[in-house]
């Protein structure tokens, strides 16, 4: 077997695969894409900006100041439209699976706890927990910018899917809303 030819007909060829030229109008469009994708991703990094500050909560029933702590995001209820209850006093933690704990004012009330930066997702802040004191329950917590000036603050348990989802708008753009938003 001297005979090149006759080897590569025994010898099996080294999987290749083929070659396909894609038309110029193809790969044009599939730059245009990738481009796209990646510069949707540099607007929503420069739209999210910075979540500390006052936020309106629950419908305007309550302020929310985010704040840093350490290398975490926090927040704590600042103010309450309705800080009473039926008796004349300051409404309590009164849902506080820990009987010690009932007894805290609801306003001052950290509610939000070490939420740290999603790595490769700009404007979302996850990892840390939200609590609920009007049901005493806490949840995993997941808060992502859709805007400067709008945050989505989802509470959930175990899967994000199984969860709630609340829209926040910082304190003081609330006259800038149209109708359509």
């Amino acid at each position: 077997m001297d005979d090149p030819a006759a080897l590569r007909r025994v010898l099996p060829e080294p999987h290749r695969a083929p070659s396909i030229r894609l038309p110029i109008r193809v790969r044009r469009a599939t730059r245009a894409l990738l481009l796209a994708f990646l510069l949707l991703g540099a607007v929503r990094a420069e739209a999210a900006g910075d979540p500390t500050g006052l936020w309106w909560a629950e419908g305007g029933f309550a302020q929310v100041e985010i704040s840093r702590c350490a290398d975490a995001l926090c927040g704590r209820v600042a103010w309450l439209r309705h800080p009473f209850g039926e008796g004349g006093c300051a409404l309590r933690d009164v849902e506080n699976p820990d009987p010690a704990l009932r007894s805290r004012p609801v306003e001052g009330l950290a509610i939000l706890r070490d939420l740290r930066e999603s790595p490769g997702a700009p404007g979302e802040w996850s990892g840390g927990e939200i609590y609920d004191p009007s049901s005493g329950r806490t949840y995993s917590a997941v808060v992502e910018f859709d805007g400067p000036d709008r945050l989505h603050v989802r509470g959930y348990l175990g899967l994000r899917l199984l969860g709630r989802t609340t829209t926040w708008l910082r304190v003081g753009t609330e006259n800038a809303c149209s109708a359509g938003t």
